[in-house]
């Protein structure tokens, strides 16, 4: 059996930076929460369980302590209430989140009605529209909801940092078209993360020279769901999974050519040790 990598897989910048932030202060031995899951991976944040992080759902929960926010953005007014209840509040948003808030709330200003391409549900995408001041906004996932967005008004488009980029391009293609029968300005930013992207692109690649796919990340990680998607796209069996052991490996050493990636909440350690393994068998 052949087994191919991607070029780049591993933690992303953001959440590398994030654990590293964590760790660092579990070692002071205080009292360290996390206010939800910090990322979406399971085996992660086990493993921060172990060394002492502590995940609550509500600051009513503790009395003192240090919390953290997760990655993925949160509402400023917790972090107002943490403060105000004496509690030590680190936040953790990825870069790449701070800048799809920092351009929601622009366009805010602006008097844009606003237009998030990505999962209302999602935490980044709730996040964000906690953080802009405004009503005039609306969540999207496929193109056929555009004709719900109000009319006469010029929008502003930005996306979820982990969705689609064929998605983004085609929900955008549609808009652009909409709005120029009625002659209404708008703007576009493609704020996807340019890591996303990239693994994105080459889980494509990967995808199209081998006969199966193993995707490798938490079953909650949208990055890690759109890259099972994208490789399902090229018509490819694919195998999403949080670790190994849930591989079938009696169906997958018949196999001649397989291909491994992962969302970038997967430590790149568990996609060593699936190739290891399946280069045995």
């Amino acid at each position: 059996m052949k087994v191919y990598l991607p070029a780049e897989i591993g933690f992303c910048f953001g959440v590398r930076e994030a654990i590293r932030m964590v760790e660092e202060e579990l070692k002071k031995g205080d009292n360290v929460y996390c206010l939800g899951d910090l990322i979406h991976n399971p085996v992660v944040m086990d493993e921060l369980g172990r060394k002492g992080l502590k995940v609550i759902f509500d600051l009513s929960q503790i009395k003192k302590g240090t919390v953290f926010t997760r990655a993925h953005g949160v509402d400023h007014r917790i972090l107002e209430e943490g403060v105000k209840r004496g509690l030590k509040m680190i936040e953790t948003t990825c870069p790449y989140v701070l800048r799809v808030q920092k351009i929601a709330r622009d366009l805010a200003a602006d008097s844009y009605h606003i237009v998030i391409v990505g999962s209302a549900e999602h935490p980044e995408v709730m996040a964000v529209v906690s953080n802009t001041p405004t009503k005039k906004l609306s969540v999207i996932k496929f193109k056929e909801e555009i004709r719900k967005l109000p009319r006469g008004e010029k929008i502003g488009v930005v996306a979820q940092t982990t969705e689609s980029l064929d998605n983004f391009k085609n929900i955008v293609k549609n808009l652009i078209e909409e709005r120029l029968k009625s002659r209404l300005e708008i703007r576009i930013f493609n704020t996807i993360c340019s890591v996303v992207r990239e693994r994105q692109e080459e889980a494509k690649k990967l995808a199209s020279k081998v006969e199966a796919m193993i995707v490798v990340g938490g079953h909650k990680s949208s990055n890690t769901k759109k890259l099972a998607e994208i490789c399902r796209s090229q018509g490819k069996k694919t195998y999403l999974v949080e670790k190994g052991e849930e591989l079938n490996l009696k169906e997958i050493k018949n196999l001649n050519t397989v291909g491994i990636t992962g969302g970038t909440s997967t430590p790149e350690e568990m996609i060593r040790d699936l190739e290891k393994r399946l280069l045995n068998l």
